[in-house]
């Protein structure tokens, strides 16, 4: 009698022990029924996006691909459109991988139906070529159908530049970068490294700041370079310090402007040579 006993309450507690689980099973399923329900409330989502900071071609773009993340439900029951739940974080990668000029992205919630997007583009630096360069009557040139692009601080090639004269940028010719590929788009490539052109942008700069008419260097092999400036090519190279050598050309360049002044003759010089430590080789052009 006691054995039937102890069964009859051992069916009874694994009962309640599956009605209990059952219950917890179906209270979770009402739970995250509810969530879902909330997350999908009209004053809860997401009806708008708006983009800032953007260039006019590229703003509907961003927006697009801000909505395309923002479609469908996180595990088919929760609005990706929720002002809480909605992935910004995906919005932000998604847009700096697809939009090589963005920098950098914010987003935030503006009320409670509307994201904002605030884009931060790349300043460009530098427009980099990668042909050698054309010279139009002794006169470089940029041609719209060359492949040139701007370059960020690090080299980093982000958009396509336009063919015009009188811009502000330092130009740099690269012939190497046709070395990557048959590819004839290099956005998304670096021209060179972030090193290597820190130094050339420094030299650039320097010789500038000395009076001389840079038009733009041309990037060689071996570290190699060719600055041409006029109707004058300067060769420096990379063998040695190239602080020094924009230092030793600067110097060199003062005397030469500051003696010719002196003389009142007109000077133009065919070459200078900077590869050769402090001796500076050059020829007039008489």
């Amino acid at each position: 009698m006691r054995n039937l006993q102890s069964q009859s309450f051992a069916r009874k507690q694994r009962l309640k022990i599956w009605a209990g689980v059952v219950g917890i099973f179906l209270g979770c399923i009402c739970i995250l029924y509810t969530v879902s329900w909330f997350t999908r409330l009209g004053f809860m989502t997401i009806s708008e996006v708006t983009v800032f900071g953007a260039d006019q071609d590229i703003t509907q773009s961003i927006h697009d691909a801000a909505e395309v993340k923002l479609q469908g439900n996180y595990l088919g029951m929760f609005s990706r459109r929720n002002a809480f739940l909605y992935p910004s974080t995906s919005i932000v990668d998604t847009i700096k991988s697809t939009f090589p000029r963005v920098l950098d992205v914010a987003i935030s919630r503006d009320g409670w139906t509307h994201i904002r997007v605030t884009v931060n583009q790349k300043i460009p630096r530098a427009i980099v070529c990668a042909t050698l360069p054309n010279f139009d009557n002794d006169t470089l040139t940029l041609n719209g159908d060359d492949p040139c692009y701007f370059a960020d601080e690090h080299a980093y090639l982000f958009e396509r530049s336009p063919g015009f004269s009188g811009h502000p940028y330092n130009v740099y010719y690269i012939p190497g970068l046709l070395s990557i590929g048959s590819t004839t788009n290099y956005i998304g490539t670096y021209a060179t490294t972030t090193e290597e052109f820190k130094d050339l942008q420094s030299f650039y700069d320097a010789a500038q700041n000395a009076g001389i008419p840079v038009d733009g260097i041309l990037v060689k092999d071996a570290g190699e370079y060719e600055l041409y400036a006029s109707t004058t090519i300067i060769y420096f190279n990379n063998a040695e310090n190239l602080t020094e050598e924009h230092d030793n050309l600067g110097a060199f360049w003062k005397h030469m402007t500051a003696q010719a002044r002196v003389d009142k003759k007109p000077l133009i010089f065919d070459y200078i040579d900077l590869r050769f430590g402090s001796n500076v080789f050059y020829k007039i052009i008489k």
